[in-house]
């Protein structure tokens, strides 16, 4: 492991705190470093690390017994773990408010963001797109959540509404969690993909009402995809 030196602490952490898992320096069922020997080697605080094994234990990664610390689970995931999928039962109707108010604003965006964006607005969205396209190749899903909502909010940037890029900063904050823990899924992760590239597209085409359009169908497929894990998990515990 290297010490962390990204903007996002929290996220570098659960990367190289899961690097270091699935190694075959520990194996499944025994206990890990102490949180103060992840904070010595990351030089980050112990908050951080604690968030980042809270997210590793979400993700199913980590266990986490009281009293005794933090154990490795698996290695290996097939699937979202019932961590994740509770978390979006538990938080179904916030969710849905978000994603419904991010309706409203991102379509807003995307509209003037056809009209205004200079070339260099089209060329940092589809950075965003790309970085984060190379972070699911790598499978690095705890960065995910932060190159998406980097991308939503370069198409915001590129509207060039003071207004409205505060307001989708708000609305981000708000939707930051849910967004983490939805692309610990790597179904839902892959679904933004192609959604990201023909929104990129009808940017660079110039085309309104494809991208918004686009932009409506991405945010409906973000919706069907928490009623699934909702649904999966009311199965799992009627199952």
């Amino acid at each position: 492991m290297n010490q962390v030196t990204r903007i996002s602490q929290t996220d570098a952490a659960v990367e190289q705190i899961k690097e270091y898992l699935l190694t075959g320096k520990i194996q499944v069922g025994e206990k890990l470093p102490t949180e103060k020997m992840f904070c010595q080697v990351l030089k980050v605080g112990r908050s951080t690390v604690r968030e980042a094994l809270r997210v590793l234990q979400v993700m199913g990664y980590v266990k986490m017994l009281p009293g005794r610390g933090a154990f490795l689970a698996a290695k290996q995931l097939d699937n979202a773990s019932p961590g994740i999928v509770s978390w979006f039962d538990s938080h179904k109707v916030q969710s849905q408010d978000v994603v419904e108010v991010r309706m409203a604003l991102e379509t807003l965006s995307i509209r003037l963001a056809v009209k205004r964006a200079l070339p260099q607005d089209l060329r940092d969205i589809d950075n965003c797109r790309q970085r984060y396209e190379d972070a699911l190749a790598k499978e690095e899903y705890g960065k995910l959540g932060q190159f998406d909502e980097a991308f939503h909010q370069a198409i915001a940037v590129s509207a060039k509404n003071d207004l409205l890029i505060d307001l989708n900063k708000s609305v981000s904050l708000a939707f930051f969690e849910y967004r983490r823990n939805s692309f610990l899924i790597k179904e839902h992760a892959a679904n933004a993909v192609i959604p990201h590239r023909d929104i990129t597209a009808a940017l660079f085409a110039r085309d309104g009402d494809l991208a918004q359009l686009l932009m409506i169908r991405h945010l409906e497929r973000i919706l069907a995809d928490r009623e699934t894990s909702i649904k999966n998990y009311e199965s799992l515990v009627a199952g």
